[in-house]
């Protein structure tokens, strides 16, 4: 079957299902809810504009009917969830997975769409927030895949626009799991799940998204011991921190990416621990909302109170170890020139120190008694023997001490052997040994290697 018939096909089964689901939208899903100043709730009939808030909790008054304009229902998912947002001129609502904005006027007049989206289906749970009033989006699935993408609401052209980012950030983000901290304008996000695999905490890793910068940074891998496998529902961020609720007893756990902690609270409010309540924050104060079957309660307590009665049990995430290449490329070539500039100063301190000639490089530069023993060889070949007296003649050593005429042979037999071992890598150019007639007798005689560079010199220049 040709691939472009598979695709074909598959894509008119997703729209006739996202038709279906869609038109279910229509009839079923009209009512949409949002939090208020207040941490009350408000709540609008996309149908009829009926707007309602709650003047107490659970308590529900009429207020003013809310015009219309551009709201159809069919543009809406079946099951979907709208995300408010307060701006200066009233909030923002945007629907995840559809592009679709609406903007709900400070006066309550009117709910009206604003964008002018047509593609759609690639962000559903995507996280979305308000940075310097305007917009944003970033991350999601849809069309069998996962992103990070981030997206802007431009007002002006009523379109959402893409933001270019300096570096590759995450595949995926997980759903919920982090949110933009004012305070350093920095997005923080857990690394998702990529083509739909498990939620578990198994090797994810935790990222931030420099918003000034456009930077992402791979902070590290999540610290998992305090908390068990599977990542639960019940996790809200904060402001600056995620409060997330996990195990049986259940436990509350304040996650700071900022100062990379984990704190487990301990503080007497049980109502932390029910995870389907709705928890918000308003400047210092963190407000829990829950519903009970004798009705409906708002209680709440400062952020300070939160974290006094919080202790910290772990790092948030375990930083990456990278192997540090450059540094250690770096190191190498430095040890290498440190090596060979030591070993340059000690040759060089080994010629001044052992040869008494000082820098000859040529053999014509050497001292008259020393050229005078290897034009002796050259001229009377490799097998040349010499006594101890013939060597002593060559040299010109006169005196009648022993000991000083043996120093100085001693001394005028290791220059020339220090020559051949700088100049030609020869450690013993004339070799010292025992007359084969008379052991007491010591004689001299030539290197093969030495000989055969000395037999091609020129001795009559010197």
């Amino acid at each position: 079957m040709p691939k472009t018939f598979v695709f074909y096909f598959i894509n008119t089964v997703f729209n006739l299902i996202f038709y279906i689901v869609t038109s279910y939208g229509a009839t079923d899903h009209h009512i949409i809810q949002w939090a208020d100043n207040r941490h009350l709730h408000s709540q609008l009939d996309l149908i009829s504009g009926r707007l309602q808030k709650e003047v107490k909790p659970g308590q529900w008054k009429d207020a003013n009917k809310v015009e219309l304009i551009g709201v159809e229902l069919s543009d809406f998912p079946g099951e979907y969830t709208i995300h408010a947002h307060k701006v200066k001129s009233g909030c923002l609502f945007n629907v995840p997975g559809t592009g679709l904005v609406f903007s709900l006027d400070s006066n309550n007049k009117r709910f009206k769409r604003i964008d002018n989206t047509f593609f759609r289906g690639f962000n559903f749970h995507s996280f979305s927030f308000v940075r310097k009033d305007t917009l944003y989006s970033i991350g999601g699935e849809g069309f069998w895949n996962t992103n990070s993408t981030l997206i802007h609401f431009d007002l002006k052209h009523q379109e959402w626009e893409k933001i270019y980012l300096k570096n590759k950030g995450p595949v995926a983000l997980e759903w919920n799991f982090g949110g933009f901290s004012k305070s350093n304008d920095t997005f923080y996000a857990l690394g998702g799940y990529e083509e739909f695999k498990d939620n578990s905490f198994n090797q994810k890793q935790l990222y931030s998204l420099d918003l000034t910068t456009h930077q992402w940074q791979e902070l590290g891998y999540i610290n998992t011991k305090p908390f068990t496998n599977q990542i639960t529902k019940a996790k809200t961020w904060l402001g600056d921190f995620i409060l997330y609720v996990d195990g049986e007893k259940p436990n509350v756990f304040l996650l700071d990416p900022q100062s990379n902690r984990i704190l487990l609270y301990e503080g007497p409010n049980n109502q932390l621990k029910q995870g389907s309540n709705e928890i918000t924050r308003e400047g210092d104060k963190i407000f829990i909302y829950r519903k009970e079957s004798r009705g409906v309660t708002i209680d709440s307590l400062t952020v300070k109170e939160l974290f006094r009665d919080s202790k910290e049990v772990g790092k948030l995430y375990i930083k990456k170890i990278e192997f540090p290449w450059l540094q250690v490329i770096s190191s190498a070539f430095l040890l290498s020139v440190l090596i060979a500039l030591y070993f340059f100063l000690r040759m060089k301190k080994y010629k001044r120190k052992y040869l008494w000639f000082k820098k000859s490089e040529r053999i014509e530069e050497l001292p008259e008694p020393l050229f005078k023993v290897l034009k002796h060889f050259q001229m009377n070949g490799r097998e040349t023997l010499l006594t101890t007296n013939q060597m002593n003649e060559l040299l010109g050593i006169k005196s009648n001490s022993f000991e000083t005429t043996r120093q100085q042979r001693s001394r005028d037999i290791k220059a020339i052997n220090d020559f051949f071992q700088v100049h030609h890598n020869i450690a013993d150019a004339i070799i010292r040994g025992n007359s084969m007639t008379d052991k007491r007798q010591t004689i001299y005689c030539m290197d093969e290697k030495a000989f055969r560079i000395i037999s091609k010199m020129n001795f009559e220049s010197k």
